[in-house]
């Protein structure tokens, strides 16, 4: 039954019908329109378009590598985009951005490009997004860079109206290259380089498997349950793309992020999926996690701006077809990111709320003591 059919038929049938049966009838609607949609939108590309997609960004991501690996361990100027001088961004990060851009420009003219590393009038961009969308994080792991720890990634995600389409991310490995690119396009599984890679199966987290969490959270105290004490052993490494290419590949056996901008998950959540695992996330208002679809639902509705894009973020658990919607249950209530709002302005609001000191005073000659 089309949409447009089904929700003459809803509006005959929920009439007359009780409360607990019209609220079942509409959720019917629903599920059915968004499958509808979901349909339509992934008809509007052909595999050819996503292989060739793939194809180049495979090409253009192995480019990004070799800039990196230039740069890495050498003197590198150095710039904070922050007053406390926490998130950087190194000549390497502009120069493999200016590359990327170029390159998809040139092949692929009539298509969007959203960048971390964008100008100032690029952050503040009301242009509407075009339906293909090149979403870049030139070198994700600054600070890993800059230090010499290579755990880093350069990242590419190609959106369609928000739906995840290809993606390319290259990444330091001992290899004879030094690296290597991990690739997928919808529907076609998940590849570094050459080689097919899969998500760790399991049916539970495994103790003595590794797992990625963000900084901040404590697992001890974030689990509950059978899984108190037995998440898995912890791995923090300070690159959101790259903890999600270790997840495709298996060698994480699942991992969290609290709040990954566009470009920090584009390229590798989809590399996830194709790797046969499953992404949850939940968007703004929200209480239920769910498997990721589209990045922007609102997109058939209104084409969002670039700028809105840029303030896009969303809490994502990674991993296995069981393990990670196991996982998104267990944290749900912990793992948000309005308590790692509160978490982290907690210290402002403890000075903002603090009584000033108040002079003493004798004791009212009438009261007692």
């Amino acid at each position: 039954m089309s949409g447009v059919c089904l929700l003459k038929a809803t509006t005959g049938i929920i009439a007359g019908a009780e409360p607990k049966l019209a609220h079942a009838i509409l959720e019917t609607y629903r599920r059915q329109a968004k499958l509808s949609l979901m349909s339509s939108v992934l008809q509007l590309w052909d595999d050819a378009l996503a292989e060739e997609i793939e194809q180049h960004a495979v090409e253009i991501a192995r480019g990004a590598g070799r800039i990196l690996a230039g740069h890495f361990g050498k003197k590198i100027e150095v710039e904070f985009k922050d007053e406390h001088e926490r998130d950087p961004v190194t000549a390497a990060d502009k120069e493999t951005q200016e590359y990327l851009t170029a390159e998809i420009l040139k092949r692929f003219p009539e298509h969007g490009i959203l960048g971390e590393e964008g100008t100032k009038e690029e952050k503040e961009s009301e242009e509407p997004a075009k339906d293909i969308l090149w979403v870049l994080d030139p070198l994700d792991g600054t600070t890993n860079f800059m230090n010499g720890l290579p755990v880093f990634a350069s990242s590419i995600g190609v959106l369609y109206r928000g739906w995840p389409m290809a993606a390319a991310l290259y990444l330091p490995w001992p290899t004879n290259d030094g690296g290597f690119v991990l690739h997928c396009h919808k529907g076609g599984g998940c590849f570094a380089d050459d080689e097919p890679v899969k998500v760790y199966e399991s049916d539970e987290p495994v103790p003595s498997r590794l797992i990625g969490v963000p900084g901040y959270f404590g697992v001890g105290q974030g689990f509950t349950g059978k899984l108190a004490g037995k998440a898995g052993e912890v791995r923090t490494t300070g690159s959101i793309a790259y903890e999600l290419a270790m997840t495709a590949r298996g060698v994480l056996q699942y991992a969290m992020f609290g709040a990954p901008r566009l470009w920090d998950m584009a390229g590798g959540a989809l590399a996830v999926v194709e790797a046969g695992g499953t992404v949850m996330t939940r968007f703004r208002r929200e209480k239920r996690w769910h498997p990721m679809g589209c990045l922007v639902p609102s997109w058939e509705e209104k084409t969002p701006t670039m700028k809105e894009l840029r303030g896009w973020m969303a809490p994502l658990v990674v991993g296995n077809q069981k393990v990670a919607p196991m996982i998104a249950d267990n944290v749900k209530r912990r793992f948000s990111l309005s308590s790692l709002i509160r978490k982290l302005t907690w210290p402002l609001r403890k000075r903002k709320k603090k009584p000033e000191s108040k002079p003493e005073t004798e004791p009212d000659a009438g009261s007692k003591t």
